[in-house]
């Protein structure tokens, strides 16, 4: 069985992507995206969570990088597309997420949702 650090998402799904398992996400994040999975009555795939600053680098968009929360452990893409990408943000911002980033167009199986808790109210498209 996975290593579980909630009820719905393992360890593997929130590390690094090098394979050394190690996760480091911040506890209030975790809990506020387990929260936001058990609301959606069914499974978020997590495409990206805890980012190294290299890579960080390599495949963000933002101008501050460095202070990215991929980085800071606050911060997930959750691939999803169509009428529950709707589902999802509604539910996101009743649970407080504080930034939520839609990339809804090109190939559908790299369509996704980001959610951040950074000290701020953001939305916008990619």
């Amino acid at each position: 069985m996975a290593d579980m650090i909630t009820p719905n998402f393992s360890r593997a799904e929130m590390s690094y992507r090098c394979g050394c398992g190690i996760y480091e996400m911040d506890a209030e994040f975790i809990r506020m995206l387990q929260e936001l999975r058990n609301q959606m009555q069914g499974s978020l795939k997590v495409s990206s969570a805890r980012r190294y600053d290299r890579y960080n680098d390599r495949v963000s968009t933002p101008k501050n990088k460095k202070n990215g929360f991929h980085t800071l452990r606050q911060a997930s893409d959750i691939l999803i597309t169509g009428e529950r990408t709707m589902f999802l943000f509604e539910k996101a911002r009743l649970i407080e997420f504080s930034g939520i980033g839609l990339s809804q167009r090109g190939d559908h199986a790299k369509l996704f949702v980001y959610l951040d808790t950074k000290p701020r109210k953001a939305l916008w498209s990619y």
